[in-house]
């Protein structure tokens, strides 16, 4: 289940990295390129990260805007600047928070 506290939780670990940190170990992005192409709800393509149940402008986020990943069991979670990006890996919902 997600959660207030895992929202911020993310949010403040992802955001509070230093700008030099490792994009394969501490954002865990290369976990995230891995998932997505494994996963039929998002795929890999080059710079691009595209969600296949997404619409407009969630249909696909550039790679150097991601600030960090974590697979959350039932969930990945897509850390952003101002935003925590979900995606159910069973249906490939799509769900967005915005950091207040």
């Amino acid at each position: 289940m997600i959660t207030i506290a895992t929202i911020n939780s993310l949010y403040n670990k992802y955001n509070s990295l230093n700008a030099d940190a490792d994009v394969c170990t501490e954002r865990n992005l290369h976990m995230l390129m891995m998932y997505a192409l494994d996963s039929d709800h998002m795929d890999f393509d080059g710079d691009r990260l595209t969600f296949n149940r997404g619409a407009g402008p969630l249909k696909s986020i550039e790679i150097e805007r991601i600030a960090g990943a974590e697979d959350l069991g039932s969930h990945m979670a897509i850390v952003m600047p101002a935003s925590v990006i979900f995606v159910d890996k069973k249906t490939g919902e799509v769900k967005v928070f915005l950091a207040e």
